[in-house]
């Protein structure tokens, strides 16, 4: 049986959410062809939805990589979900996403581990995250 590798993507936009997944589970895909290892990617257009299930315990937030947007809509932004796994003590690689550089500047407090502009290359680079993440938590070297 494969070991789950948990991959979460939150953002209300559904284009780049479908986007940012395909491109990750492709990206995946080839990178675990053949490993002890298997992708499991939960995606979010409702943050609320992701909000109840972490509180509900249906989800786990335990070792997993976590791609977030900053706005995420209906009063509800990415500080407020990292806050929250900061505040489950989960172990979550945390990946700040948003379409303005401003929000890296404006939210220092916020402990995230990367930042990333959402320009034509933020799919490739989230890509890159998530095989830095595997690498590391799982020591699997991928091609």
């Amino acid at each position: 049986m494969k070991k789950p590798i948990n991959v979460i993507v939150i953002d209300d936009n559904e284009y780049y959410n479908k986007l940012l997944s395909d491109a990750i589970l492709q990206s995946a895909a080839s990178a675990l062809h053949d490993k002890k290892y298997k992708l499991v990617l939960r995606s979010f257009t409702d943050a609320g939805e992701y909000i109840r299930q972490i509180k509900s315990g249906e989800l786990r937030c335990d070792e997993s990589i976590m791609f977030v947007d900053y706005y995420l809509g209906k009063g509800i932004n990415g500080a407020h979900i990292i806050k929250m796994m900061k505040e489950s003590s989960c172990d979550t690689v945390i990946v700040l996403l948003s379409q303005s550089n401003a929000v890296k500047g404006k939210n220092n407090l916020i402990n995230y581990d990367y930042f990333v502009v959402k320009d034509n290359l933020a799919p490739a680079l989230c890509c890159l995250y998530l095989k830095q993440f595997i690498e590391n938590k799982y020591s699997v070297t991928l091609d």
